[in-house]
């Protein structure tokens, strides 16, 4: 497929009610992602500023930055099965 034909199939499957609930749950997995990579670089970035940076601190930090990026690879993961699926079976 081009680019204008993923568009539209995008356009389509959003235009679905099944594609508005899964729209607002990929939103809420990448905000969550997002949040979670922010809060750990804030972590980081309070821990080295009050001078009490130590290995919780780390260990918290690097866990919580490995989880948001599995939310986030796994948003765009699930979203891609999803428009593919709905090509295949829509856009024949």
């Amino acid at each position: 497929m081009n680019k204008e034909e993923k568009r539209n199939c995008k356009e389509k499957y959003y235009a679905t009610a099944k594609g508005k609930e899964m729209k607002k749950r990929f939103i809420r997995l990448n905000l969550i992602g997002i949040g979670g990579i922010l809060f750990s670089a804030f972590l980081i970035i309070s821990g080295y500023m009050s001078q009490e940076l130590n290995w919780a601190t780390w260990g918290m930090a690097i866990v919580l930055t490995f989880f948001s990026l599995i939310y986030l690879i796994g948003s765009f993961i699930i979203k891609g099965k999803c428009l593919n699926s709905f090509a295949i079976k829509n856009l024949k």
